[in-house]
């Protein structure tokens, strides 16, 4: 998402590759059109998106900076870990 490239103070927040520096080999990791994707997460996760783009304009609530949420879907669950920029 554009809103999540820099902070209130203009540094770059962390990003994918922060986490995962490097991809995995080619052919480990099966693509969507391989492995195919449900609808309705597509559709949960559009959501928090739009949600964490409202709270940036409005000033509102705890944005996900700095943090990356993981959510279940099968387990319906959902957690949140920290990471910084490498």
């Amino acid at each position: 998402l554009k809103p999540f490239e820099a902070g209130a103070d203009g540094k770059p927040n962390p990003g994918y590759r922060d986490l995962f520096p490097e991809a995995p080999p080619e052919g480990l990791v099966p693509s969507c059109a391989v492995a195919g994707i449900v609808g309705a997460l597509t559709g949960v996760i559009g959501t928090l998106q739009a949600m964490e783009t409202i709270k940036l304009i409005t000033g509102i609530g705890e944005p996900l900076v700095g943090r990356l949420l993981l959510y279940d879907a099968l387990g319906a669950r959902f957690d949140t870990i920290r990471y910084k920029r490498a």
